[in-house]
């Protein structure tokens, strides 16, 4: 009968501490799986964002599902992944985002106007702004949320001063182009500048409500029709024709 204690195995030595008992010297410890290397890289990649960039995204997916007033600062800290205290230090209140969205916008609308600079007519280059916009060639936050921002810039006196001067800028650049083409003889000299730009922003403002209504709606493949019938509402009036004298 053996009466001795089974022998322990003993470590190499020469073994680095932490090498597993029986692993042969110089081994490469077995390859950790993908997933354990790095369980979370999609969620650290976002909190390495810029942190205001990562509120003002948070806050446009919020306002897209629920609406500016339906969408509470917890709901866009919890969006955003950050701390109620970390969001304030960016941005005071909800106002605040929804003026800075508005406010980053203006350097997309300028974008546009290149477009109408590019072109070779007035109403050709409201058609490849429309293009560009409708398609998503030129992304514009407030294309989407263009209902909500209307509203709420009518009623909030903090967004509205914003609001006002992006549209001023944008409205003023297309009304001197309009200007030039009627200088040109392409648009109806004795249509007034003021009452055009009304009928052109009602036209897009429409255009925008309407695909909140209908997002199936192919805006893209109407443009080239929209913009004949634009073309034809500011045409200059044809030239009565001479008849011959009757006599009787």
């Amino acid at each position: 009968m053996n009466t001795h204690a089974p022998r322990l195995p003993v470590a190499d030595a020469g073994a680095k501490p932490g090498t597993k008992l029986g692993a042969k010297p110089g081994a490469k410890p077995a390859a950790r799986p993908d997933s354990a290397a790095a369980p979370n890289a999609a969620p650290v990649e976002k909190l390495r964002r810029d942190p205001r960039r990562r509120v003002l995204d948070a806050a446009i997916a919020c306002f897209t599902r629920a609406g500016f007033h339906g969408t509470s600062m917890q709901q866009i800290c919890t969006e955003a992944g950050m701390s109620p205290g970390a969001l304030y230090r960016y941005f005071p209140s909800k106002e605040s985002i929804i003026v800075a969205i508005v406010d980053e916008e203006r350097a997309v609308r300028m974008s546009c106007l290149e477009l109408l600079d590019s072109a070779p007519g007035f109403v050709e280059g409201l058609a490849r702004m429309g293009q560009a916009l409708f398609s998503g060639e030129t992304p514009m936050v407030t294309l989407a949320l263009g209902p909500e921002i209307y509203a709420e810039a009518a009623r909030n006196p903090a967004l509205k001063p914003t609001f006002d001067a992006v549209e001023d800028e944008m409205n003023a650049a297309i009304r001197a182009h309009l200007v030039a083409a009627q200088a040109r003889g392409e648009i109806d000299p004795s249509l007034d500048p003021d009452v055009v730009m009304v009928m052109i922003n009602a036209i897009g403002d429409g255009l925008v409500l309407r695909q909140s209504f209908e997002p199936d709606l192919s805006l893209v493949q109407m443009m080239p029709a929209l913009a004949g019938l634009i073309a034809r509402m500011l045409a200059p009036a044809a030239a009565p024709s001479l008849s011959p004298d009757r006599t009787s």
